[in-house]
């Protein structure tokens, strides 16, 4: 869903998630690109989607698969319910902080924003609202049901943590790249960076002038020789 102009600006901040995560290229784009589109973004805010996604990983038990299958469920209804990307994250990210990860946590939390929508609150208010007059199990599932009670449960005893978290990922500019360097400047990153330039060389060679089969001609030869 992006064009040739939105994919080559968004190419150099998901390298950098790719590289900060160990996910190849294709996966961390479509992650970030599926989220992105979920929340209503512009394309432009790529960087923003690949910083906090890269943040998130390195801040709290989150990673790539359990990050990607929660915001297949929840994302859109937090853009319905005015939920940031940055507090969905950190709220998942408290979750999976407590066991409770992937589509379990997306389908919990899902359930958890419809029902404090209900209450015609925003959702950070009706959560502060539970957290600060404390719930049992009992009152947890009267509020959400049984399915989301527990995730209800440990999101009103950690609503200092996510408020926390939502902060560290409103300001995780940046954070992408630099975890990408320091995953690069080794031998093995290093390695990486080579090949994948030699790469690049000789793509962009081929297409300028046809010259690969010749490369690929006299690499044989050096190889037999």
């Amino acid at each position: 869903g992006f064009n040739e102009t939105e994919i080559l600006n968004a190419t150099e901040s998901t390298l950098s998630l790719a590289g900060a995560t160990g996910t190849d290229l294709a996966r961390s784009a479509e992650v970030a690109g599926s989220t992105l589109r979920a929340f209503g973004l512009n394309a432009s805010e790529m960087q923003r989607v690949n910083d906090v996604m890269a943040k998130s990983f390195s801040t709290s038990a989150l990673d790539m698969e359990s990050f990607a299958e929660s915001m297949k469920y929840v994302a859109p209804v937090s853009k319905a319910a005015g939920v940031s990307l940055e507090e969905t994250t950190a709220m998942l990210g408290a979750l999976a902080d407590n066991g409770i990860k992937g589509s379990t946590a997306g389908t919990t939390l899902r359930r958890i924003f419809s029902e404090m929508a209900s209450t015609g609150k925003p959702v950070k208010e009706a959560l502060a609202e539970i957290s600060e007059k404390g719930i049992t199990l009992t009152d947890a599932m009267d509020e959400v049901g049984r399915s989301a009670q527990t995730s209800l449960l440990v999101l009103s005893k950690s609503q200092e943590k996510v408020g926390n978290l939502t902060e560290t990922y409103e300001n995780a500019e940046g954070s992408a790249k630099s975890m990408a360097d320091t995953q690069l400047n080794t031998l093995g990153g290093a390695l990486d960076l080579l090949t994948s330039a030699w790469e690049g060389y000789i793509l962009k060679v081929n297409s300028a002038s046809g010259a690969g089969a010749s490369f690929s001609n006299a690499v044989v030869w050096l190889s037999e020789n």
